[in-house]
């Protein structure tokens, strides 16, 4: 049989015998690795993967806020769990970067922690749905650049706010990725850890895309097309003055504006508000935890070649 059923009552889904979480994380490439597995997800299905990213989570299935507790969560989750109950696959991929948090603060840092809240809310997932014997999919980067990266995110989305404002509670020189897969490792239901760096992930794509159906596929058309750029530092500025000069205007527009005008790259290069000494401190300490997390047990980190 195609299912293993693990849920306690009757009316609990099956659960296929893999099963894969992909949790983001946000600003490493996350929606260009969705959108290549919603290109191939009829061909996948035929082949033994059921896929579900954030358009079908989201929009179609009403994928809860997942801060509610989790009674609230169970109820929210039905439509899901009677599509799941539905799959025939022996594979089951799910994609959602929200699952771990949001781009905002504090929810994607606070103090020393990178997504606080990121085992409660994985937690109430898999225990809404019944789900044992899964397998965690997380790809990580420099925090530094995460953190840049979630407040220009933030800009993008029409919530322009300091960089003060954003980092007030966060203590970025501390931030590990180890903290946070021991954390999700802690989390019943978790059986193994996959993990690759976002620096890696043009080397990598093929590979993550195996581990993650479980099938060769082809690459995706377009790889070599630009990633989803966030602002440059002088689109963010130009977005200012014409707010400045129109206070009318929604500051998203504005922003898109400058964007169209300046748009990242060699010429308009991102913003990059920390000084060199952290930027090198942070970028030492990242490459030591990216050493501790191939040591630890139950977790598998894909390396470039």
């Amino acid at each position: 049989m195609a299912w293993n059923i693990v849920g306690s009552s009757p009316s609990a889904p099956a659960s296929p015998v893999s099963v894969t979480l992909h949790l983001g994380a946000h600003k490493t490439a996350s929606t260009h690795l969705q959108k290549a597995l919603s290109a191939r997800r009829e061909a996948l299905g035929g082949v033994g993967c059921a896929y579900f990213g954030p358009e079908r989570l989201r929009r179609d299935l009403k994928l809860p806020s997942l801060d509610r507790p989790l009674r609230g969560v169970q109820r929210k989750t039905a439509p899901l769990r009677a599509a799941l109950a539905e799959v025939t696959q022996p594979r089951l991929l799910l994609s959602d970067e929200n699952i771990l948090g949001e781009t905002r603060p504090p929810s994607l840092a606070q103090g020393e922690w990178l997504y606080p809240q990121a085992e409660i809310r994985l937690g109430k997932l898999l225990a809404a749905l019944e789900l044992e014997g899964v397998t965690v999919a997380l790809a990580l980067r420099d925090p530094l650049g995460l953190i840049v990266s979630g407040w220009g995110h933030q800009h993008l989305a029409g919530r322009p706010i300091s960089l003060e404002d954003y980092c007030a509670d966060v203590v970025p020189d501390a931030l590990r990725w180890s903290e946070l897969v021991v954390r999700l490792c802690a989390v019943d239901g978790v059986s193994t850890v996959l993990i690759w760096r976002h620096e890696d992930y043009s080397a990598l794509l093929p590979e993550i895309m195996q581990r993650l159906t479980g099938v060769s596929c082809d690459l995706p058309s377009g790889q070599d097309a630009p990633l989803l750029a966030g602002p440059s530092a002088r689109a963010m500025q130009v977005a200012t003055q014409i707010r400045a000069e129109r206070p009318d205007l929604d500051y998203k527009h504005a922003l898109r504006r400058a964007m169209r005008q300046f748009p990242r790259g060699p010429d308009w290069p991102a913003p990059q508000p920390f000084g060199s000494a952290i930027q090198e401190k942070i970028r030492e300490c990242y490459a030591e935890d990216w050493v501790e997390l191939q040591k630890m047990a139950r977790v598998t980190c894909l390396t470039a070649r």
